[in-house]
């Protein structure tokens, strides 16, 4: 009785932590339907902490000064043993007495002790830098479950400016508004011309990896098209369709599978396409930023994400498989 009450205690435990985890990491089953993408989204990503974005300086009666062992791309993530979420974070926990700033600075976590400089016109203790505490973005839907489940972009979100990865902590998923399109130049990938909405918040965001973010939708979203989801192996070289939005509504353009690399582990990249549809090409030259998450389409089944355009070819771009996608 007892070696059979420990291994109920067991298959409980095991229970419970699929159930806790499943709804942030699911991975689909075989011939799972669901409903297609290929729309734009607005995603702000809160940073866990606050990003040092530039070091700008204090304005003191002499002119401006810097405060020492602060670096562009720290994450701040405390003052004096206070944890800092926001800007008015900062201004409360200083004086003008050293102050010990606990910082995230690449993959190490070290204290810097810093004396803020009192600014002339506020007469305040600052730090002198410009920070952000959300990264936002634009990306496009890949597809969406039943129950609200979306994912979306297929790749990580990052701070674009200095091409980083942030601590995450959590974020939502916005409406937008597509504006047009701007080709890309030589060496300079084109980019989907949208407005985020942040006050028309869609939904949630509870991950952001290599493998693109995913959430859940709060507000209703499109149900008139749904299909299944490929396995990978079942990805072949040649035609397939690419669905994206590049004027008014999603679309499909012809593409043509150039390889399909046979990936045992969940990795990146595992498809190079090229783009054959003149329609697109006449509008964008090829992949361009903002497409990324577009669901890749062969034989009526999703069979991957686009993600990342050759910066020496814009016709031609890579795509993650569809089942490395939310797991």
């Amino acid at each position: 009785m007892k070696k059979f009450r420990t291994i109920l205690i067991c298959v409980l435990s095991a229970i419970l932590i699929c159930v806790y985890f499943a709804p942030q990491y699911q991975a689909y089953a075989d011939g799972e339907r669901v409903y297609l993408g290929g729309f734009p989204i607005g995603i702000s990503v809160d940073v866990d902490g606050l990003l040092v974005e530039n070091v700008t300086g204090v304005e003191t009666e002499y002119g401006m000064a810097a405060v020492e062992g602060i670096h562009r791309g720290d994450i701040i993530k405390s003052i004096n043993g206070k944890e800092v979420e926001s800007a008015d974070d900062i201004t409360d926990g200083l004086t003008a007495d050293l102050a010990k700033l606990e910082i995230l600075r690449g993959d190490r976590n070290i204290v810097v002790e810093v004396t803020p400089i009192v600014e002339a016109y506020t007469g305040k203790p600052k730090l002198g830098v410009k920070i952000k505490d959300k990264i936002y973005g634009v990306g496009t839907v890949t597809f969406v479950r039943g129950n609200g489940r979306f994912v979306a972009l297929g790749h990580e979100i990052c701070d674009s400016e200095m091409g980083m990865s942030v601590p995450f902590d959590g974020g939502h998923s916005h409406a937008c508004k597509l504006l047009g399109v701007k080709r890309g130049a030589k060496g300079e990938a084109g980019a989907l011309l949208a407005t985020l909405m942040p006050d028309k918040i869609t939904g949630t965001i509870d991950c952001n990896n290599g493998f693109g973010v995913s959430g859940r939708f709060t507000n209703a979203f499109d149900k008139s098209e749904s299909m299944e989801l490929a396995r990978r192996d079942e990805v072949k070289p040649g035609a397939a369709v690419i669905r994206t939005t590049v004027d008014g509504a999603p679309e499909e353009f012809e593409i043509e599978i150039i390889k399909a690399s046979k990936q045992s582990e969940r990795k990146e990249k595992g498809i190079v396409f090229r783009v054959t549809d003149k329609r697109l090409l006449e509008t964008t030259g090829g992949i361009v930023r903002g497409m990324s998450g577009s669901p890749i389409i062969q034989n009526g089944k999703i069979i991957a994400a686009c993600t990342h355009v050759f910066l020496n070819d814009f016709t031609k771009g890579y795509g993650v498989y569809a089942d490395f996608l939310n797991q």
